[in-house]
């Protein structure tokens, strides 16, 4: 044997170590009729039946079902390799598949049918990584190791771990899924895997080949297929909704990317581990798992309960911001069309060859209608602009017209020298006959100015016309200046059109953001070469300009409404055009919706879209509206599901301590399970018992300190449930109420 004597002891040291902390020892028959993967830790939060699973847990009903499905994650290191040497006779495994290693036979024995298959991805940007992973594999024995661990906790399965040999095949994952659910009993299981939309194809055929019964246990629709939320975005667009776990209902706020984590810690031991014997590897590797699910298991508690703290308040956060976009677009269409909405996530979550409500369809014009739109826009503010001629107020667009025509233009043609000039002359005239209305509605304005402003309207810049300042109203500093220098009625009015003058430039605002976004999700999908990237690049400059200038419009506009009528319920519409009320700098993103960039998870609509409203014809718009309003939804229902999940898992982790505690009670000696007083010594009843005692007593304070440290926090998250009502509940009130103040109508009507 090439091991010195000291080693071999070191192996058979921790096998027997795993063996008494599985209570094998306690057991008449010890170590001989020890089942596939019973060395394993068990993940105390995860749904074992029989052990932290209330007794009518089968019979739970459809809302809450998703509180007993199990989360699985898999992946595939390729760290984890192994050179040609030694051989199984020099190097035997001790307890072969009795820990996290599948059983070697049975798993060569599967893979022997399948050794002339070839697994390729055609989604996009994995199909690399399949070749790549298939070569530097001459001279080495095992390519990688391929894994399951729970989705949600990162403890690795009992049974789901075993051996590469020629990359990441479809035979070697089946049989480690199979291996790791194999004798237990689950209402839903639901898998994340970064290649699930290839992988899951054909997968019941392939399950068939393994355990047919599989498939008579679970349905087809009992084993959900997602993908990772990182990896996601490397699929093709046609996986990024069905395959995502924001949008699958029960899946809380998994992400499924725990097994990466748990490979940072394995891949640690990939230089000592690749030059051993296999069933020394095996063994190394087995103890390697064991101690990362005991360090997982020993603070999983604290991991789980600081996400609870802050799934409650993302929960508190999402809600409200759900029910007041809800209740902008009840006013703005009406509780029928949102049911409808409703209906359609329904029928879709069902069956995926149904629309989809998270999408919006493109046309292949859409160029061509944008750049139709903005022509329009132009001719109406024109058209407005000469039925508006004798309003003093649309001097305030001329002028920011004019200005912001020299910022977007630094380098002059001599045609738009010419235009700038023309338009300088004309602002220059109605300023000239302004001046002449602000001496009958203003008499007394030189009363209040200061030495300085008063040279200014003196002396203006008639060079610089864009540059002289009008001096209205709400320019006059104090309401007792105003009164002085104005006419009765002359602040009230300026006050009512500068409300009316920020509602309109943020209705405009909203409609450059739509049409931006929308030509961006264009632009990425569907425009390749440099000149259609040129054209694109010039209709998206122009939504931009349009864009700026309307935040421009809005902030001075809401700036002089407050400084004329002060602080009131009007800010609550109104509110300042920044990411915080301290921080006035822009902060749109692409459709006004992040407050934030955290994510889908996580993202928060703008206060803008609160008051949203949508006119006939806006086909395109309100497929868009649809689309925020049902991932505003989605996010919402996610964080519910995560508060109910996390609390559940808590609970089950105290259920399993007090289990697990009864369980090795019942390892004594005289009990059943145990050892008969007489056929032991007295010496070795007391270790027994001793030792199942100690861990009875680590198991209950255990259970006792998750209660102790998070019993509050569980009753304060089961309250935020039970005060936010069910979405169900409040579409009933409001259906009520609309049927009341239709009938209401109809007899005031008659």
């Amino acid at each position: 044997d090439r091991y010195p004597g000291f080693l071999r002891s070191i192996f058979q040291w921790r096998h027997l170590k795993m063996l008494k902390r599985a209570g094998r020892g306690h057991f008449v028959d010890g170590i001989a009729c020890t089942h596939p993967g019973e060395l394993s830790l068990p993940c105390p939060a995860c749904p074992i039946p029989g052990k932290n699973l209330p007794d009518d847990w089968k019979q739970a009903s459809p809302e809450i079902a998703f509180l007993y499905a199990l989360f699985l994650a898999m992946d595939a290191t390729f760290r984890l390799r192994n050179k040609v040497v030694s051989n199984n006779y020099r190097s035997p495994t001790l307890g072969d598949g009795l820990a996290y290693l599948v059983s070697s036979k049975p798993y060569k024995e599967h893979l022997t049918k399948h050794t002339s298959e070839d697994d390729m991805s055609s989604c996009s940007g994995f199909a690399a990584l399949f070749l790549a992973n298939l070569k530097n594999v001459k001279g080495l024995r095992v390519s990688g190791v391929g894994g399951v661990c729970c989705g949600r906790h990162r403890v690795w399965r009992g049974n789901g771990l075993g051996d590469l040999q020629k990359g990441e095949r479809y035979c070697n994952m089946d049989f480690m899924f199979w291996s790791s659910i194999k004798g237990e009993d689950h209402l839903c299981i639901i898998v994340s895997y970064d290649i699930s939309c290839q992988w899951s194809r054909n997968f019941w055929t392939r399950m068939d080949a393994i355990d047919p019964s599989l498939k008579i246990k679970y349905t087809e629709r009992g084993i959900v297929f997602m993908i990772p939320k990182f990896h996601l975005r490397a699929h093709q667009p046609s996986c990024h909704i069905p395959f995502s776990f924001n949008f699958t209902p029960g899946c809380g706020q998994t992400h499924g990317e725990v097994v990466e984590e748990g490979w940072a810690q394995s891949n640690k031991a990939a230089a000592q581990t690749k030059e051993m014997g296999p069933g020394t590897r095996a063994m190394t590797l087995d103890d390697i798992f064991g101690f990362c699910n005991w360090r997982t298991i020993e603070n999983l508690d604290k991991v789980l309960g600081k996400r609870l703290v802050n799934a409650v308040k993302e929960y508190d956060e999402q809600y409200e911001d759900f029910i007041k976009f809800d209740a902008g677009l009840e006013k703005a269409l009406t509780r029928k069309v949102l049911n409808e909405w409703e209906q359609m996530v329904f029928d879709w979550e069902k069956d995926h060859s149904n629309p989809c409500p998270y999408e919006v369809s493109e046309e292949d014009d859409f160029f061509k209608r944008i750049q139709l739109k903005l022509a329009e826009e132009e001719h109406e503010r024109l058209i407005r602009g000469e039925a508006a001629y004798s309003s003093i107020f649309f001097l305030l667009q001329c002028r920011r017209s004019l200005g912001l025509f020299i910022t977007t233009n630094k380098g002059l043609t001599p045609t738009q020298q010419l235009e700038l000039q023309k338009r300088r002359s004309s602002l220059l005239k109605r300023i000239l006959h302004f001046r002449s209305l602000q001496v009958l509605l203003m008499p007394r304005l030189s009363d209040v100015l200061s030495p300085d402003d008063m040279n200014q309207l003196e002396n203006p810049d008639h060079l610089h016309p864009e540059k002289i300042q009008l001096f209205l109203p709400s320019d006059c500093g104090t309401a007792s200046a105003r009164t002085r220098a104005c006419v009765s009625g002359v602040p009230a009015a300026e006050a009512c059109l500068r409300e009316a003058e920020a509602r309109d430039a943020l209705n405009g605002v909203r409609d450059g953001l739509r049409a931006r976004t929308a030509t961006k999700r264009y632009k990425v999908r569907n425009v390749t070469g440099q000149v259609g990237s040129t054209r694109a690049g010039g209709v998206l400059r122009q939504i931009d300009i349009r864009i700026h200038s309307r935040k421009i419009r809005y902030r001075l506009a809401r700036d002089c409404l407050l400084r004329l009528v002060g602080h009131g319920t009007w800010e609550e519409e109104l509110r300042r055009l920044g990411m915080n009320p301290e921080d006035d700098d822009d902060y749109l993103e692409d459709e006004g919706v992040i407050a934030r960039v955290q994510g889908e998870s996580k993202r928060v609509l703008s206060w803008i879209w609160n008051g949203v409203t949508i006119n006939k014809g806006e086909d395109a718009f309100r497929d868009a509206v649809r689309v925020e309003w049902c991932k505003s939804r989605a996010r919402m229902l996610r964080w519910k599901e995560e508060v109910m999940l996390l609390t559940e898992e808590l609970r089950r982790m105290q259920q399993y301590g007090h289990w697990k505690g009864k369980w090795w009670i019942a390892r004594t000696v005289g009990m059943e399970g145990g050892h008969s007083p007489e056929t032991v010594s007295l010496e070795l009843r007391e270790g027994l018992d001793a030792y199942a005692w100690q861990q009875m007593r680590f198991q209950e304070d255990f259970a006792v300190k998750i209660r102790e440290r998070w019993e509050q926090l569980g009753e304060h998250a089961r309250k935020v449930l039970d005060r936010i009502p069910n979405l169900s509940t409040i579409y009933l009130e409001l259906e009520e109420e609309t049927s009341v103040s239709a009938g209401r109508d109809a007899e005031q009507s008659m």
